[in-house]
């Protein structure tokens, strides 16, 4: 979606999820309409990835797939929101969560969810390697 410069970029929110297959358009749509509000907040930089293989790479390591308990009618998508650091990213949720289409938005894409299920969320800083 949009590109940034990785070294700016201090803190990452990651949001994985299962959705159903046939919730695949409706999800994207929100994903769009996400990244335009994102955007609009001040955000760095924001993607959207569906999982695209269940295969097990060696031993000792799972597809994040079967830890999620996706089952074969169901895609893994994860989203990743930069910010430059943890004020940063204070001041962009502050302002959405002002939103009310934000919040909105919010209802809409956890509808398209399987009954029972929820957003895995965490933020990470990034680490000097």
């Amino acid at each position: 979606m949009n590109k940034s410069n990785s070294t700016e970029t201090g803190i990452v929110s990651h949001i994985l999820y299962r959705v159903p297959k046939n919730n695949h358009d409706a999800m994207l749509r929100i994903c769009k309409e996400a990244y335009d509000m994102f955007k609009q907040y001040g955000i760095l930089h924001y993607d959207a990835f569906k999982l695209s293989n269940t295969d097990v790479p060696m031993e000792g390591f799972a597809n994040i797939a079967s830890v999620i308990s996706a089952n074969q009618d169901e895609e893994v998508w994860i989203e990743s929101i930069y910010y430059r650091d943890r004020q940063h990213m204070n001041e962009v949720m502050t302002k959405m969560e002002k939103d009310e289409g934000a919040g909105q938005m919010m209802k809409q894409s956890m509808d398209l969810l399987p009954p029972g299920a929820k957003f895995i969320v965490g933020d990470f800083e990034r680490l000097s390697v």
